[in-house]
Parts: C-alpha cells; sequence; structure tokens
C-alpha cells in the first residue's frame, strides 16, 4: 500500500505525515473540524473520526488500542440494546480518551528540550 496515498497538497505542494495532517490542513481555513461519524438507529453517534485519529496516534501502544476498542464495542452494544446507563458509559469513554491526550500532552512538554538545555528536561 502506498504511504502517501492523502498526504500531498497539490494546490500548495506540501506533504504531510499522515492522512489526519493532510484533511486538518485542507479545511484550517474553514475553522471547522472534520470528525464523521455514524449514527445508530437509536440516533447514538460513533464519531468515527475520533476513533480513527485515536487509533492511529496509538499505534505504537496495543493497549491503549486494546481498551479504546473494548470500550468501544461494549458503549455500541448498549446503544443497540437500549441499556440503561448509556450515558455514563459514554461520558467514561470520553473522559478515558481526554485523559490519555492529557498524559501524552504532559509526556511531550515534559520531554521538550528547553532553549538551555542540552537534554529532555524529564
Amino acid at each position: 500500500m502506498d504511504e502517501d496515498i492523502g498526504n500531498y497538497c497539490d494546490s500548495c505542494g506540501e506533504s504531510f505525515d499522515n492522512a489526519f495532517d493532510y484533511v486538518d490542513h485542507l479545511i484550517e481555513e474553514d475553522d471547522e473540524e472534520f470528525d464523521p461519524s455514524i449514527v445508530l438507529p437509536n440516533g447514538v453517534k460513533l464519531m468515527v473520526g475520533s476513533l480513527l485519529r485515536f487509533l492511529y496516534e496509538r499505534a505504537d501502544k496495543p493497549e491503549e488500542i486494546r481498551q479504546i476498542s473494548q470500550s468501544t464495542y461494549v458503549t455500541l452494544f448498549a446503544a443497540e440494546a437500549g441499556f440503561p446507563g448509556l450515558e455514563e458509559m459514554i461520558e467514561d469513554v470520553v473522559v478515558q480518551n481526554e485523559m490519555l491526550r492529557f498524559d501524552d500532552s504532559l509526556n511531550n512538554l515534559l520531554n521538550e528540550k528547553g532553549p538551555d538545555d542540552n537534554e529532555s528536561r524529564a
């Protein structure tokens, strides 16, 4: 499979590391986020764009991928079956995802080299 599919902007000639960055580039002037979703018969939305981005960003963290895959699967089942407490399940998955993003951001910040540092801060 060609790794560059969807990663090159013909308009400006810029190349991107991945398709997510490429799409972000294409829509940055629109001030809108592209996050496609699937609406289930009961009206619950699965934010497929966010899920795919999460999986891509954690390709080297199989435990996190297993966790979000299972959480998504169980949430979809609960939505389809009409289980009570679905709202809380969805909130838990969202909070868990945001905490992982926060952890990643904090780790990146701590590992950044400062202007006077020869080594990372962590």
